[in-house]
């Protein structure tokens, strides 16, 4: 089958080109033809070897863990799923990747399209919609009349939490760049903030939630922004859980989990319409290079998009 593939770690230029065998699939695993995948900028942080020791990567390397498709053979012991479903996906970080024509994923991380999405949609769902679903609503308890502060609104992750929060009868604001302001307050958002210009600490305080997206600097400054009993849930850095009690606030680090009733969830908001999926660009298998340097440039608006067949 035909992949992109890196076999060691570097620029956009290690991302070659191989004819490899078709996954084999297990007992519990289902094979998908793949019509798109996703880009994420998890992928090319992998790609640079920032993940490096931390998982044990098969080489040649297959990025992309966010997929959608057509199930083409299933292992002996799936039960929910048949030869012919579309799907949508997110694979194993341990296992290969979506940038090939071809992938074989757990039935776990598996569930059927809706028809109302495309295929090029259901490629920007599965990892960030589990993220922040999980994040506001298991880690933050999120309900009606919340006040959230969700910074990076016009990321995939932050376009699906405006959407999410708004849904839910929350009170949202959200970082960016002014020319996405009028476009984050079409997907709900109440405030916008341009970070170029104010800093959110000098906008907002008492909040009930903070997502902080961005680590560093930003996330040290999200406590200052809670009230009493407020949380924090950062998916980029480690929290300071000292200065949470000191604050009586909540603070939690996510690493999103591949919970397949959750999956469920979030697609399940896509296909009634509650949310709306949006992507970047779509680029051909071939031009994968791009689509990192163009993740790696930042300010990208939605999900970046590779469709497989030519």
């Amino acid at each position: 089958m035909r992949a992109f593939a890196i076999n060691k770690y570097g620029g956009p230029e290690v991302l070659k080109e191989y004819d490899l065998p078709i996954p084999e699939v297990g007992d519990y695993d289902v094979l998908i033809e793949v019509e798109n995948t996703g880009v994420s900028p998890y992928d090319w942080h992998v790609r640079r070897g920032e993940q490096a020791g931390k998982i044990n990567y098969p080489i040649p390397l297959i990025l992309g863990w966010d997929v959608s498709g057509i199930v083409r053979k299933i292992g002996k012991n799936v039960k929910a799923l048949k030869e012919g479903d579309a799907v949508i996906a997110t694979q194993q970080l341990n296992r290969n990747g979506g940038y090939a024509e071809y992938i074989a994923v757990n039935e776990q991380t598996v569930v059927k399209k809706p028809n109302s999405l495309s295929f090029e949609e259901g490629a920007t769902i599965p990892i960030n919609g589990l993220t922040v679903y999980q994040a506001l609503m298991k880690y933050g308890k999120m309900s009606k009349g919340d006040r959230v502060f969700i910074q990076g609104g016009a990321g995939g992750v932050g376009i699906f939490g405006i959407q999410l929060a708004k849904a839910k009868g929350a009170y949202v604001v959200t970082t960016a760049s002014e020319h996405n302001h009028e476009f984050l307050k079409t997907l709900g958002a109440d405030k916008t903030i341009d970070y170029h210009k104010e800093n959110f600490t000098d906008v907002i305080s008492d909040y009930d939630i903070v997502l902080d997206t961005q680590g560093g600097h930003t996330l040290a400054q999200s406590y200052e922004v809670l009230k009493e009993g407020g949380r924090l849930i950062s998916i980029r850095g480690q929290v300071d859980k000292e200065k949470a009690n000191k604050k009586n606030i909540e603070a939690y680090f996510v690493w999103t989990k591949l919970d397949r009733d959750d999956l469920i969830k979030v697609v399940n908001l896509y296909g009634d319409g509650t949310i709306k999926a949006y992507f970047d660009t779509i680029f051909p298998l071939s031009e994968v290079r791009k689509a990192h340097e163009r993740s790696e440039k930042g300010h990208v608006r939605g999900k970046i998009v590779l469709k497989i067949k030519a």
